[in-house]
């Protein structure tokens, strides 16, 4: 099944790093429910 990419998601987190947000190469089209899910892992979810 696929899913309408809703969201630009960084492949990086860029943590408030301002080149990392804006490099279009840090950059991946994702459905928001799979980028909040991404999202999660890698803060609350790590303990972060």
């Amino acid at each position: 099944m696929l899913t309408v990419a809703t969201v630009v998601d960084h492949v990086i987190p860029h943590r408030g790093d301002m080149t990392l947000f804006w490099d279009p190469l840090n950059w991946q089209a994702m459905a928001k429910r799979c980028h909040d899910r991404k999202t999660w892992r890698e803060t609350i979810g790590s303990g972060k």
